[in-house]
């Protein structure tokens, strides 16, 4: 039975650093055949607030193309960071700025690595907050929903570089609670916590390489989450 995976990056990474992810995901005992989203670094620099709509239509056609290729009905989305809510955006069946893209009809899992579900991020706030109104939570109920987060840097205004760097983005995120915040250095762990969905914290999991390893697009991380990959599978009815 086809397996298809598409994957969507965050901001700024590229279909080359999910490259050995995507590699592991083929093989034993995963067996998916992957597809990531072709949303390199520069789509993801043009891409803010006053228009998704270029990113969302490459999450469209990715989603197409690996139903056609396998022949499945439906499709799990791996998403990293933003791209979660992308995923959200796509599944939706409200109009985004005049487009409407009802990707629930294709999807039966998501999985989101690293999603903030609330934010006070100056380039995607009003795009988090249109999803979280038109979808709040796990919206569809024949969408499984899984959250997952690393817990690997607390926010220290005058710690490590990596701390303070986490600190920055907790508290810009997650506003004055994010000060002493644990997070994958990037989210913090309640900034990830969508109501009604699976949700796993991953202890040492981290953002992104710049953040430490094992990050996010490491095959050394899957050992830890692999579980919800591998049941990550259609309900028949």
């Amino acid at each position: 039975m086809a397996r298809p995976l598409v994957i969507i990056g965050g901001y700024l990474t590229s279909p080359h650093d999910f490259r050995a992810l995507a590699q592991a995901l083929t093989q034993a005992p995963f067996h998916f055949q992957v597809f990531v989203t072709p949303i390199g670094r520069l789509r993801w620099a043009l891409t803010r607030d006053w228009d998704f709509r270029p990113v969302l239509r490459i999450v469209r056609e990715t989603v197409a193309q690996a139903l056609r290729e396998t022949g499945a009905q439906t499709v799990t989305i791996l998403a990293h960071s933003v791209g979660g809510t992308v995923a959200r955006m796509y599944l939706g069946d409200q109009p985004y700025k005049g487009e409407i893209y009802g990707g629930h009809r294709f999807v039966h899992h998501l999985i989101m690595l690293g999603t903030p579900h609330h934010s006070q991020e100056f380039w995607t706030r009003r795009t988090v907050g249109f999803t979280n109104r038109c979808y709040p939570g796990a919206y569809y109920n024949h969408v499984r929903y899984t959250s997952i987060i690393g817990r690997s840097i607390r926010a220290n205004r005058r710690g490590r570089w990596i701390e303070r760097m986490a600190y920055n983005s907790y508290v810009m995120i997650d506003g004055p609670t994010g000060a002493e915040a644990w997070g994958d250095g990037i989210t913090t762990l309640t900034c990830a916590a969508l109501p009604g969905a699976e949700y796993f914290v991953v202890p040492g999991l981290h953002h992104s390489p710049i953040h430490g390893r094992p990050w996010y697009g490491d095959p050394e991380g899957l050992r830890y989450w692999q579980r919800v990959l591998l049941s990550s599978a259609p309900v028949v009815v």
